[in-house]
């Protein structure tokens, strides 16, 4: 359809390389005709989210954005973004950081997440999904099944004021009666923040009337 119409791809691959089986591409990589403009940065895969770093790919085989390319760069220079130091950086980081970094990255995460799903699994009150990549975890919640709690917002205020673990309210991204949960913090951290979770959900379970 891009090709058809003569659009170009906006593509948001902040988390691209971060699966945890198989391998990740770009659409510039499986683009030969539409030209595709790629974001990156460094936040997610080399985990410095306050750095505030990105960047623009522009794959265009045919040349097609080259009025656009002079654009781009305006647009940047009027954007306030990170210091020049950390730009400086750059380079660097891209060129020199050793792929164990990045195994080893991968692997502390999907161990995150495989601890996360045993722990919510049994919850009766909870479906969680296993990611296939990147540092989340979505988890349904079963309204239904659940005292007094009416969305995920609702949830949210709720665990945070009882248990003082505060997940992401999904319904923010669209996706109502879901809550994304981080797995960057320590294993010790997190299981607790499961169970803390666990024990929030079955007092707050309904009872047989």
């Amino acid at each position: 359809l891009a090709e058809k119409y003569g659009l170009p791809l906006i593509a948001d691959e902040i988390y691209q390389g971060m699966v945890f089986e198989g391998e990740s591409h770009s659409f510039g990589e499986l683009s030969k005709n539409v030209p595709v403009l790629s974001a990156g940065g460094l936040a997610k895969r080399w985990l410095v989210p306050g750095w505030r770093v990105g960047w623009l790919t522009v794959h265009d085989r045919n040349n097609r954005l080259s009025e656009v390319r002079g654009g781009l760069v305006k647009l940047c220079q009027v954007i306030i973004g990170a210091n020049t130091l950390i730009q400086a950086a750059i380079p660097r980081i891209l060129a020199e950081t050793p792929p164990e970094f990045y195994t080893s990255t991968i692997a502390r995460l999907k161990k995150a997440s495989e601890i996360v799903y045993s722990e919510l699994k049994g919850v009766p009150q909870l479906r969680p999904f296993k990611p296939q990549g990147a540092m989340y975890m979505m988890v349904q919640i079963k309204i239904d099944e659940l005292e007094g709690i009416t969305d995920d917002m609702k949830f949210v205020e709720t665990l945070i004021s009882e248990e003082s673990v505060f997940p992401l309210p999904a319904g923010i991204f669209g996706i109502p009666n879901f809550v994304r949960l981080v797995l960057t913090v320590p294993e010790d951290i997190l299981r607790e923040a499961c169970q803390r979770i666990a024990a929030f959900c079955d007092r707050h379970k309904k009872r047989p009337q």
